[in-house]
């Protein structure tokens, strides 16, 4: 699928795909407990970034795998370190970046040279 949409997740800089449950039930923050991984199955896998109680939400930073997100024009995740949005990787300071511990996109880091421009 070319287009995006609030609930899709990009692959590439062309290809988006749609998200279904669990991952579609995941939210962002910027300041997550998971990040993602590319795996061999053309996916990412979801990896704890540390310990998750029982009962707490699953998060993730959407600017870890969107150019450009459309999907979080006002974050409420409520974390120190929270932007305010989640606009996409192209939006984040070199911190902003170091701080996804490498749990970025692939196509982000080698395209985009570590994010910070345009591709």
């Amino acid at each position: 699928m070319d287009e995006r949409t609030e609930h899709s997740f990009q692959m590439d800089w062309e290809q988006h795909v749609e998200l279904d449950s669990p991952a579609r039930l995941t939210n962002h923050s910027c300041e997550p407990n998971t990040g993602l991984r590319d795996n061999t199955d053309d996916g990412y896998d979801f990896i704890a970034l540390h310990p998750i109680a029982v009962g707490s939400e699953i998060c993730w930073d959407y600017a870890s795998t969107e150019w450009e997100s459309i999907a979080v024009p006002s974050c409420l995740c409520g974390s120190a370190r929270c932007r305010g949005a989640s606009l996409g990787f192209r939006y984040l300071t070199q911190q902003q970046v170091a701080a996804l511990r490498g749990f970025v996109a692939p196509y982000l880091i080698t395209t985009a040279g570590v994010g910070l421009g345009t591709p």
